[in-house]
């Protein structure tokens, strides 16, 4: 995983450039990039193919990967990519491998001896492994590391502690066969599809699939990924065979609650010693379209989204789920009239359950966001005082199911109504009672929104020194926890009050702070929402 090119020393595990002024790092898209360029470098790779591997489901303009060519260029000399203009990139340079991994290197004697008497091991059951299945045993089960798609410091061990918890509770729940967390880290360790030192990987075609099953000697290889908040989490997976794949997506208050949703699904459907992996793969299309549908979603690709969502709808057991994204992605389509509608229907809904009644408390506090943030009628107090209601109601309804997160967000909502009323007093009681309930959560940054409004507040009714105090405590609060996407958001949201009081220097430098953070994180969302500010566009969206 080391090579030489142009006397410069890349370390594609470490993600890392050594040359005579010493040793720099190499951001993870740029290391990808250089990753696939190695791979193919007899070979022209195609735009669409960097973009498709690298920005895998995220929609993103071609310059992201232009950035990324140039610093490569930057660190291994101008010549050495070189560009066929309108179809891709390659790499003139041969790449001479040096030494062994460096991963292998962070290993102790005695852990490496373990290690080749393991691998030896592992070589001779492979041919048994690796063959087609009967029915007399189970399918061996193995997890890749969970990708963390939350930007923030208290959930950084996921992707680790997501593998080592899926595989071990497997194990222990069921009696499938698992390939050990340590065994897939080592091995992805020295495959060309380690990404950096979070244990990351990207599996960019079929051919890299099949060949990590092959090495894991797996019949079923988990790929995972985490997004959402806190307290309200989705764990979207794909399950990797040897003859297709399919994906789905899971829902649950923490990362544990998912995965344990995840071990039920799997155990539940390939637990049964009678039949076969191939006979028993019984495609939920509902759960795929969905799944999908919800990826385009959070890569704000809602034109997609919707058509996936639409299928999923007709097919679902779930409706009351797929219709809240299906209205989220409407709205952020712009046909808020269809959004409302559907969340119409799900307020209809009579189950008593308690996925029925939470569904029924989202869709209420859903309308009342909208009709706040996209105004549909003519007599806007009238709105407003709509809008108070379905979140009142969203209030009461998170009251009865003691969801502290839903009193928050309604609380939040509430103070804002107040606010645009020009009602300061409540606004800021119904703020601070939703501080206060966020303060009970582990990621305190969950504050952001609160104490946004309440400088808002404060700008509104000329104190200005108070509002810059409540804009710095949200800066620590996101800054405590590393909360890139709310350090984001206060910048522009001060940005925005800076730009309509005609300080446009000073409102231009603050979005720029917000534009060069979204651009070291690498992150196309939070990218399209600075530019969108830029551009005077809308930058809020439906979650």
């Amino acid at each position: 995983m080391r090579y030489l090119l142009n006397n410069v020393e890349v370390d594609l595990v470490k993600g890392t450039a050594t040359t005579r002024d010493g040793i720099q790092d190499i951001r993870a898209k740029t290391l990808a990039v250089l990753q696939i360029l190695i791979q193919d470098s007899e070979q022209i790779v195609t735009k669409a193919q960097l973009l498709d591997t690298v920005w895998r489901g995220v929609v993103v303009q071609e310059q992201v990967l232009v950035q990324s060519v140039r610093e490569l260029r930057e660190i291994l000399g101008a010549d050495a990519i070189k560009t066929y203009p309108r179809i891709g990139y390659q790499l003139t340079l041969v790449p001479v491998p040096i030494g062994i991994s460096s991963a292998a290197q962070k290993y102790s004697v005695a852990v490496l001896l373990s290690v080749l008497v393991l691998a030896m091991s592992w070589g001779l059951l492979s041919k048994w492994w690796g063959a087609e299945l009967s029915s007399d045993r189970y399918p061996t089960v193995a997890f890749l590391p969970v990708d963390n798609a939350i930007l923030d410091d208290v959930h950084a061990a996921v992707p680790l502690t997501g593998l080592t918890y899926l595989s071990e509770h497997i194990q222990k729940e069921s009696a499938l066969p698992v390939v050990t967390a340590e065994h897939v880290l080592t091995t992805l360790s020295h495959s060309p599809w380690y990404s950096d030192d979070t244990a990351q990987i990207r599996l960019s075609r079929r051919q890299d699939v099949l060949q990590l099953l092959e090495r894991l000697g797996a019949d079923l290889l988990v790929e995972t990924r985490l997004s959402g908040f806190p307290q309200d989490m989705q764990l979207q997976y794909i399950l990797h065979f040897k003859h297709s794949e399919e994906q789905g997506v899971v829902f649950a208050a923490s990362p544990e609650l998912a995965y344990q949703a995840l071990i039920a699904r799997l155990t539940t459907r390939y637990g049964e010693l009678s039949q076969a992996l191939h006979t028993q793969r019984d495609l939920d299309f509902s759960n795929e379209a969905f799944a999908r549908g919800v990826q385009f979603y959070l890569s704000r690709n809602y034109h997609q989204a919707i058509a996936l969502l639409r299928s999923a709808l007709s097919h679902s057991d779930d409706p009351l789920t797929v219709r809240r994204y299906l209205a989220a992605s409407l709205a952020n389509h712009g046909d808020v009239s269809a959004a409302l509608a559907l969340l119409q229907s799900n307020i209809a809904e009579q189950g008593t359950d308690p996925v029925t009644r939470r569904e029924r408390m989202r869709a209420n506090l859903m309308i009342g966001y909208l009709l706040v943030n996209w105004p549909q009628a003519d007599d806007r107090d009238q709105e407003l005082e709509r809008a108070q209601q379905y979140i009142a109601t969203a209030h009461e309804q998170a009251t009865d199911n003691a969801d502290q997160l839903f009193i928050a967000y309604a609380l939040e909502e509430l103070g804002k109504i107040k606010r645009i009323q020009g009602r300061y007093s409540e606004a800021s009681r119904l703020l601070h009672s939703a501080l206060s309930y966020h303060q009970r959560f582990d990621a305190i940054y969950g504050q952001t929104n609160a104490l946004i409004e309440l400088a808002r507040i404060a700008t509104e009714q000329g104190e200005h020194k108070e509002a810059a105090r409540l804009f710095e405590q949200a800066h620590q609060v996101a800054k405590a926890s590393n909360a890139i996407p709310n350090q984001i958001w206060i910048w522009l949201a001060e940005a925005d009050l800076l730009r309509q009081s005609q300080h446009v220097e000073q409102a231009h430098r603050l979005a720029s702070r917000a534009r060069v953070l979204a651009r070291d994180a690498d992150d196309p969302v939070l990218i399209e929402r600075v530019e969108a500010w830029f551009a005077r566009a809308p930058i809020y969206t439906v979650n």
